[in-house]
Protein backbone atom coordinates (compact mmCIF):
# COMPACT_ATOMS: atom_id res chain seq x y z
CA UNK A 1 0.00 0.00 0.00
CA UNK A 2 3.02 2.48 0.85
CA UNK A 3 4.39 1.85 -2.29
CA UNK A 4 1.11 2.11 -4.08
CA UNK A 5 1.17 6.12 -2.44
CA UNK A 6 4.12 6.82 -2.97
CA UNK A 7 3.66 9.41 -6.19
CA UNK A 8 1.12 11.23 -4.06
CA UNK A 9 3.00 11.57 -1.37
CA UNK A 10 6.13 12.92 -3.53
CA UNK A 11 4.36 15.36 -5.61
CA UNK A 12 2.96 17.23 -2.26
CA UNK A 13 6.19 17.39 -1.30
CA UNK A 14 7.52 18.70 -3.77
CA UNK A 15 5.05 21.05 -4.39
CA UNK A 16 5.68 22.46 -0.76
CA UNK A 17 9.76 22.50 -1.22
CA UNK A 18 8.93 24.68 -4.20
CA UNK A 19 7.36 27.37 -2.12
CA UNK A 20 9.63 27.33 0.72
CA UNK A 21 12.35 27.05 -1.42
CA UNK A 22 11.57 29.85 -3.51
CA UNK A 23 11.72 32.53 -0.07
CA UNK A 24 14.50 31.04 1.39
CA UNK A 25 13.18 29.50 4.42
CA UNK A 26 15.04 27.49 6.81
CA UNK A 27 13.29 24.04 7.42
CA UNK A 28 13.19 20.39 6.96
CA UNK A 29 10.51 17.82 5.40
CA UNK A 30 9.47 14.53 6.36
CA UNK A 31 6.93 12.48 5.09
CA UNK A 32 5.17 8.74 6.04
CA UNK A 33 2.61 7.00 4.35
CA UNK A 34 0.94 4.74 7.14
CA UNK A 35 1.53 0.70 6.89
CA UNK A 36 -1.14 -1.63 6.87
CA UNK A 37 0.20 -2.14 10.30
CA UNK A 38 -0.19 1.17 11.41
CA UNK A 39 -3.66 1.36 10.16
CA UNK A 40 -5.08 -1.60 11.50
CA UNK A 41 -3.75 -0.41 14.52
CA UNK A 42 -5.40 2.52 14.14
CA UNK A 43 -8.69 1.40 13.65
CA UNK A 44 -8.80 -0.80 16.13
CA UNK A 45 -8.04 1.88 18.56
CA UNK A 46 -10.86 4.21 17.02
CA UNK A 47 -13.16 1.52 17.72
CA UNK A 48 -12.35 0.91 21.34
CA UNK A 49 -12.53 4.90 21.74
CA UNK A 50 -16.11 4.46 20.57
CA UNK A 51 -15.14 6.83 17.25
CA UNK A 52 -14.76 3.87 14.43
CA UNK A 53 -13.79 4.68 11.34
CA UNK A 54 -16.81 3.79 8.16
CA UNK A 55 -16.98 4.64 4.44
CA UNK A 56 -20.03 6.56 5.09
CA UNK A 57 -18.92 8.29 7.75
CA UNK A 58 -15.66 9.60 9.63
CA UNK A 59 -12.72 8.20 7.69
CA UNK A 60 -9.19 8.32 8.16
CA UNK A 61 -7.30 11.91 7.35
CA UNK A 62 -3.62 11.27 7.65
CA UNK A 63 -2.79 7.86 5.76
CA UNK A 64 0.01 10.32 4.44
CA UNK A 65 1.58 12.77 6.79
CA UNK A 66 3.65 15.36 6.15
CA UNK A 67 5.91 17.20 9.15
CA UNK A 68 7.69 20.58 8.29
CA UNK A 69 10.64 21.67 11.12
CA UNK A 70 11.18 25.03 11.04
CA UNK A 71 14.35 26.47 12.63
CA UNK A 72 12.70 29.12 14.55
CA UNK A 73 9.33 29.53 16.21
CA UNK A 74 7.89 32.20 14.38
CA UNK A 75 8.31 30.49 11.08
CA UNK A 76 5.61 27.96 11.80
CA UNK A 77 3.07 30.56 11.42
CA UNK A 78 4.62 31.85 8.09
CA UNK A 79 4.66 28.15 7.29
CA UNK A 80 1.09 27.86 7.64
CA UNK A 81 0.37 31.22 6.16
CA UNK A 82 2.31 30.56 2.77
CA UNK A 83 1.08 26.85 2.30
CA UNK A 84 -2.49 28.14 2.60
CA UNK A 85 -1.73 29.56 -1.02
CA UNK A 86 -0.62 25.63 -1.97
CA UNK A 87 -3.01 23.50 -0.41
CA UNK A 88 -6.93 23.79 0.51
CA UNK A 89 -7.12 23.73 4.32
CA UNK A 90 -10.04 21.40 5.60
CA UNK A 91 -9.26 21.26 9.02
CA UNK A 92 -7.02 22.74 11.65
CA UNK A 93 -5.72 21.47 15.32
CA UNK A 94 -3.78 24.85 16.45
CA UNK A 95 -3.49 25.06 20.53
CA UNK A 96 -3.96 28.48 22.39
CA UNK A 97 -0.94 29.67 24.49
CA UNK A 98 -2.09 29.60 28.17
CA UNK A 99 -0.32 32.04 30.57
CA UNK A 100 -0.13 29.67 33.51
CA UNK A 101 0.58 26.17 31.89
CA UNK A 102 3.08 24.82 29.61
CA UNK A 103 2.37 21.94 27.35
CA UNK A 104 3.04 20.86 23.76
CA UNK A 105 1.64 23.48 20.80
CA UNK A 106 0.04 21.46 18.01
CA UNK A 107 -0.70 22.72 14.44
CA UNK A 108 -1.87 20.35 12.99
CA UNK A 109 -3.23 20.71 9.55
CA UNK A 110 -5.68 18.49 7.34
CA UNK A 111 -5.55 19.53 3.78
CA UNK A 112 -7.36 18.18 0.96
CA UNK A 113 -5.56 16.48 -2.37
CA UNK A 114 -5.94 18.19 -5.32
CA UNK A 115 -7.95 16.57 -8.18
CA UNK A 116 -5.36 14.79 -9.91
CA UNK A 117 -3.79 13.26 -6.56
CA UNK A 118 -7.44 12.15 -5.90
CA UNK A 119 -7.75 10.56 -9.16
CA UNK A 120 -4.57 8.83 -8.35
CA UNK A 121 -6.01 7.80 -5.06
CA UNK A 122 -9.14 6.38 -6.39
CA UNK A 123 -7.55 4.72 -8.96
CA UNK A 124 -4.77 2.63 -6.59
CA UNK A 125 -8.19 1.95 -4.34
CA UNK A 126 -10.09 0.52 -7.47
CA UNK A 127 -6.47 -1.46 -8.25
CA UNK A 128 -5.80 -2.68 -4.70
CA UNK A 129 -9.44 -3.29 -3.54
CA UNK A 130 -7.43 -2.20 0.08
CA UNK A 131 -10.24 -2.18 2.99
CA UNK A 132 -8.02 0.39 4.52
CA UNK A 133 -8.11 2.64 1.53
CA UNK A 134 -11.26 2.92 1.35
CA UNK A 135 -12.04 4.20 5.11
CA UNK A 136 -9.66 6.90 3.97
CA UNK A 137 -10.68 10.51 3.49
CA UNK A 138 -8.79 12.55 0.28
CA UNK A 139 -6.77 14.36 2.48
CA UNK A 140 -3.20 14.57 3.74
CA UNK A 141 -2.29 15.57 7.60
CA UNK A 142 0.68 18.59 7.62
CA UNK A 143 2.39 18.87 10.61
CA UNK A 144 4.18 22.03 11.73
CA UNK A 145 6.78 21.80 14.32
CA UNK A 146 10.12 23.51 15.70
CA UNK A 147 13.02 21.93 15.18
CA UNK A 148 13.95 22.01 18.82
CA UNK A 149 10.42 20.71 19.57
CA UNK A 150 10.56 17.55 17.26
CA UNK A 151 12.58 15.52 19.19
CA UNK A 152 9.88 16.01 22.18
CA UNK A 153 7.08 15.15 19.83
CA UNK A 154 8.28 11.73 18.61
CA UNK A 155 9.10 10.41 22.20
CA UNK A 156 6.15 11.99 23.45
CA UNK A 157 3.88 9.94 20.46
CA UNK A 158 5.72 7.12 20.79
CA UNK A 159 5.82 6.25 24.28
CA UNK A 160 2.92 8.40 26.02
CA UNK A 161 0.62 8.76 23.26
CA UNK A 162 0.10 5.63 21.79
CA UNK A 163 0.50 4.32 25.39
CA UNK A 164 -1.99 6.21 27.63
CA UNK A 165 -2.84 3.82 29.94
CA UNK A 166 0.62 3.06 31.22
CA UNK A 167 0.75 7.23 32.01
CA UNK A 168 -2.91 7.21 33.83
CA UNK A 169 -1.08 6.29 37.58
CA UNK A 170 2.04 8.71 37.05
CA UNK A 171 0.81 11.99 37.04
CA UNK A 172 4.06 13.22 38.52
CA UNK A 173 5.74 11.73 35.21
CA UNK A 174 3.46 13.53 32.90
CA UNK A 175 4.32 16.95 34.63
CA UNK A 176 8.13 16.08 33.84
CA UNK A 177 7.82 15.28 30.34
CA UNK A 178 5.50 18.60 30.38
CA UNK A 179 8.62 20.44 32.13
CA UNK A 180 11.13 19.27 29.06
CA UNK A 181 8.85 20.58 26.55
CA UNK A 182 8.31 23.92 28.23
CA UNK A 183 12.21 24.52 28.43
CA UNK A 184 12.47 23.67 25.28
CA UNK A 185 9.86 26.35 24.39
CA UNK A 186 11.66 28.84 26.39
CA UNK A 187 14.72 27.70 24.40
CA UNK A 188 12.61 28.79 21.06
CA UNK A 189 11.80 32.09 22.21
CA UNK A 190 15.44 32.70 23.26
CA UNK A 191 17.22 31.68 19.59
CA UNK A 192 14.59 33.96 17.70
CA UNK A 193 15.75 36.71 20.63
CA UNK A 194 19.36 36.28 20.51
CA UNK A 195 18.99 36.41 16.56
CA UNK A 196 17.27 39.98 16.83
CA UNK A 197 19.77 41.30 19.42
CA UNK A 198 22.68 40.22 17.06
CA UNK A 199 20.96 41.79 13.75
CA UNK A 200 20.97 45.16 16.44
CA UNK A 201 24.84 44.97 16.96
CA UNK A 202 25.57 44.67 13.56
CA UNK A 203 23.66 47.41 12.61
CA UNK A 204 25.34 49.73 15.26
CA UNK A 205 28.79 48.50 13.62
CA UNK A 206 27.48 49.09 9.82
CA UNK A 207 28.01 45.55 8.93
CA UNK A 208 24.49 45.61 6.66
CA UNK A 209 25.48 41.92 5.47
CA UNK A 210 25.09 40.54 9.09
CA UNK A 211 22.62 42.57 9.80
CA UNK A 212 20.12 41.33 7.00
CA UNK A 213 21.11 37.82 7.83
CA UNK A 214 20.41 37.67 11.44
CA UNK A 215 17.02 39.92 10.88
CA UNK A 216 15.80 37.77 8.58
CA UNK A 217 17.14 33.97 8.77
CA UNK A 218 17.32 33.18 5.17
CA UNK A 219 19.41 30.49 3.02
CA UNK A 220 21.56 34.06 1.19
CA UNK A 221 23.54 33.67 -1.40
CA UNK A 222 27.21 34.20 -0.67
CA UNK A 223 27.31 37.79 -2.22
CA UNK A 224 28.04 41.28 -0.88
CA UNK A 225 25.49 44.29 -0.88
CA UNK A 226 26.45 46.31 -3.78
CA UNK A 227 28.65 49.03 -2.89
CA UNK A 228 25.81 51.89 -3.71
CA UNK A 229 23.52 50.44 -1.51
CA UNK A 230 26.14 50.46 0.89
CA UNK A 231 26.63 54.30 0.36
CA UNK A 232 23.07 54.69 1.14
CA UNK A 233 22.99 52.99 4.16
CA UNK A 234 26.31 54.28 5.65
CA UNK A 235 25.15 57.59 5.03
CA UNK A 236 21.75 57.57 6.14
CA UNK A 237 20.86 55.44 9.42
CA UNK A 238 17.28 56.21 9.46
CA UNK A 239 17.12 54.16 6.10
CA UNK A 240 18.99 50.77 7.82
CA UNK A 241 16.88 51.84 11.20
CA UNK A 242 13.86 51.26 8.84
CA UNK A 243 15.52 47.98 7.35
CA UNK A 244 16.43 46.58 10.16
CA UNK A 245 12.53 47.48 11.61
CA UNK A 246 10.68 46.14 8.55
CA UNK A 247 8.32 43.20 8.95
CA UNK A 248 9.91 40.28 8.55
CA UNK A 249 6.82 38.25 8.16
CA UNK A 250 5.22 40.42 6.67
CA UNK A 251 8.19 40.48 3.69
CA UNK A 252 8.90 37.53 3.56
CA UNK A 253 5.28 36.22 2.89
CA UNK A 254 4.43 38.76 -0.08
CA UNK A 255 7.69 37.27 -1.27
CA UNK A 256 6.20 33.92 -1.36
CA UNK A 257 3.83 34.90 -3.83
CA UNK A 258 5.90 36.60 -6.64
CA UNK A 259 5.35 33.93 -9.33
CA UNK A 260 9.05 34.75 -10.95
CA UNK A 261 11.12 33.51 -7.71
CA UNK A 262 14.88 35.64 -7.88
CA UNK A 263 18.09 34.53 -5.94
CA UNK A 264 17.77 35.76 -1.81
CA UNK A 265 20.60 38.13 -2.02
CA UNK A 266 20.96 40.67 0.60
CA UNK A 267 21.05 43.33 -2.50
CA UNK A 268 17.10 41.69 -3.31
CA UNK A 269 15.93 41.49 -0.21
CA UNK A 270 16.90 45.34 -0.13
CA UNK A 271 15.16 46.14 -3.36
CA UNK A 272 11.96 43.89 -1.92
CA UNK A 273 11.73 45.17 1.41
CA UNK A 274 12.17 49.01 0.13
CA UNK A 275 9.13 48.41 -2.74
CA UNK A 276 6.89 46.54 -0.22
CA UNK A 277 8.08 48.96 3.19
CA UNK A 278 10.08 51.37 3.03
CA UNK A 279 9.52 53.18 -0.42
CA UNK A 280 12.65 54.94 -0.72
CA UNK A 281 13.17 57.04 -3.97
CA UNK A 282 17.17 56.66 -3.69
CA UNK A 283 16.78 52.53 -3.29
CA UNK A 284 14.27 52.26 -6.20
CA UNK A 285 16.41 54.35 -8.55
CA UNK A 286 19.14 51.00 -7.96
CA UNK A 287 16.49 48.97 -8.51
CA UNK A 288 16.96 46.59 -11.81
CA UNK A 289 14.38 47.03 -14.43
CA UNK A 290 13.75 42.96 -14.45
CA UNK A 291 13.47 42.99 -10.53
CA UNK A 292 11.34 45.94 -11.15
CA UNK A 293 8.48 44.02 -13.54
CA UNK A 294 8.63 41.06 -10.76
CA UNK A 295 7.32 43.30 -8.21
CA UNK A 296 4.54 45.24 -10.52
CA UNK A 297 2.14 43.04 -9.12
CA UNK A 298 3.15 42.84 -5.34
Amino acid sequence: MSRDLELIEKDICSKICERLNKVGLLYRIFSRIKNNNSVTEKIKRKEEEGTPYSIEGKKIQDIIGIRIVTYFHDDVNLVREILSDVFKYVSEEIDTIEPTVFKPKRTNIICSLDDKQKETFKEIIKVTNSESLKLSDYTFELQLRTILSEGWHEIDHSLRYKSKKEWSKHSEKERLLNGIYATLEVNDLAMKSLFNELAYQHFKEKNWEAMLRNKYRLKFQSTNIKSELKQILNEDLDIAKQLLKSNRLRVIKKLSKVDIPFPISFNNIIYFTNHIELKNDKIGSLTPELIRQILVDI
